[in-house]
């Protein structure tokens, strides 16, 4: 009612042309009565002109590590107005979700900040130093720890033993992956081979 506006005019006059009062979000749809033909009864001389909600293009953008995926990239279109208020997960192996930016995203008339910013960052996951001696896996040596996605555990503490002698790894370095149970660094001790004498004696002399 704030944008009414009224007017007089002789009777038969032709009223073709009226403000165009579209606001910000909205487009023109379409007028009644128009152009009018001013009669005598005042309740018909009335010409409506009717706006609607436009749509406007929305996008959903994904970022791992703070790096944007464009593959990943989402666009829409919504009633200016709207509340955006679902996106579709896209975390992928590794990742954890970290935070949304513009979410939920009330649509404007602006498409260049109609956009919700979807955030994801490398997950930490548990990994294990097994150590074993001839074959058998001693736990009490075992050690555990904890690295980013995609990490690589490039050292480990020597653990051999009196007697024995390194022989070999697996799965050393280790790339740190999301299936904890193959994140396992397995640390091979053999027996060491050492030299021995016997010697022999003559009424205590050493027969060299």
């Amino acid at each position: 009612s704030s944008k009414t506006d009224t007017g007089s005019s002789l009777f038969g006059t032709v009223i073709s042309a009226y403000t165009d009062k579209n606001i910000n979000g909205y487009k023109f749809d379409k007028v009644e009565n128009f152009p009018l033909t001013i009669g005598s009864n005042e309740s018909l001389n009335v010409i409506k002109v009717y706006y609607v909600k436009d749509l406007f293009d929305y996008t959903i953008e994904y970022y791992y590590d703070n790096i944007k995926d464009n593959t990943k990239t989402e666009s829409g279109s919504a009633l200016f107005g709207s509340l955006i208020s679902a996106y579709t997960d896209k975390n992928i192996d590794g990742y954890k979700f970290d935070k949304t930016e513009y979410f939920p995203l009330t649509i404007g008339s602006n498409e260049s900040l109609n956009v919700i910013k979807v955030y994801y960052v490398k997950d930490i996951f548990d990994y294990t130093v097994e150590y074993y001696y001839d074959n058998v896996l001693d736990n009490t040596k075992t050690e555990t720890g904890s690295a980013l996605f995609g990490s690589v555990i490039s050292s480990y503490t020597d653990k051999n033993i009196d007697g024995f002698k390194f022989d070999k790894t697996e799965k050393f370095p280790l790339t740190i992956g999301s299936n904890e149970s193959l994140n396992v660094i397995k640390v091979y001790y053999v027996k060491d081979s050492f030299d021995y004498t016997v010697e022999y004696y003559y009424d205590n002399i050493i027969d060299n």
